[in-house]
């Protein structure tokens, strides 16, 4: 029984990956996939951290049967352009390094795809996302306006009708009133949560308890909402975000 259950702790923990973007650059990852898992996480770190701060988040995902992808973006961790300093213009090609993340599950037999980011990382989900119809599900952790040039309102109106959780903290007030306003204008199943005081990014996954579980349930498709309806990750229903109005009301929002 010993050997059976290290053996499957193995199989679950995290293995180091290398990902290539398609404007040239090599990165690094931490990867989880399960046997036969056809549904899986991008998970994107903040700035100033790199991959590893979400190993363990993506260990609980696996034991679901989800796999994962965590990138150190690039000039993080051990990717291309680690220990430079980087430009306005790298920083909006961390896009490229979301994609190549939702290149490498697709690669692996994944269909739905998830993306949970914190920080810069919430933007570049949503930014990512909103050209990728085919992306079922998304989480910021501390989203913001505008993160180096990577904003989120107009990536919103791309995203369309398609779930959307927001964690913020009330004492990190910018990623608050940012998180507020993306509720009130988001199009599809929505719920904000709204911690007190703990702290910004992936960094709130470590002082709230109960996020880990709330991130969980939403990814995986098991949260419920107010009215009574399941989140349930889906494509885009043929919405084009680009031409509704971003003021209208959501098909169903968490109070």
């Amino acid at each position: 029984m010993l050997a059976f259950l290290l053996a499957g702790a193995v199989a679950l923990a995290a293995q180091d990956a290398t990902l290539r973007t398609t404007d040239g650059l090599k990165l690094h990852a931490r990867v989880e996939k399960p046997a036969n898992a056809t549904r899986g996480v991008v998970l994107v770190h903040m700035l100033g951290r790199d991959a590893t701060d979400l190993d363990y988040v993506g260990e609980k995902l696996a034991r679901a049967g989800l796999a994962s992808v965590a990138p150190d973006l690039r000039g993080h961790g051990s990717s291309d352009k680690a220990g430079t300093t980087l430009a306005d213009a790298d920083y909006l090609a961390m896009v490229y390094d979301v994609k190549a993340a939702v290149a490498w599950l697709r690669s692996n037999g994944v269909t739905d795809v998830s993306c949970m980011g914190g920080s810069i990382g919430a933007n570049l989900c949503l930014s990512v996302a909103a050209e990728d119809p085919a992306m079922v599900n998304v989480v910021m952790l501390s989203p913001g306006l505008n993160y180096k040039g990577i904003t989120a309102p107009q990536a919103l109106k791309g995203y369309g009708n398609r779930p959307l959780l927001l964690v913020a903290s009330e004492a990190d007030s910018a990623s608050a009133r940012a998180a507020a306003l993306l509720e009130e204008r988001a199009l599809g199943q929505v719920h904000l949560e709204l911690y007190p005081d703990a702290g910004h990014g992936t960094k709130m996954l470590n002082r709230e308890a109960s996020l880990e579980s709330l991130v969980q349930s939403w990814l995986i498709g098991t949260y419920e909402l107010s009215g009574g309806e399941v989140v349930v990750p889906r494509p885009a229903m043929g919405v084009d975000g680009q031409t509704m109005d971003t003021e209208g009301s959501k098909l169903q929002s968490h109070e």
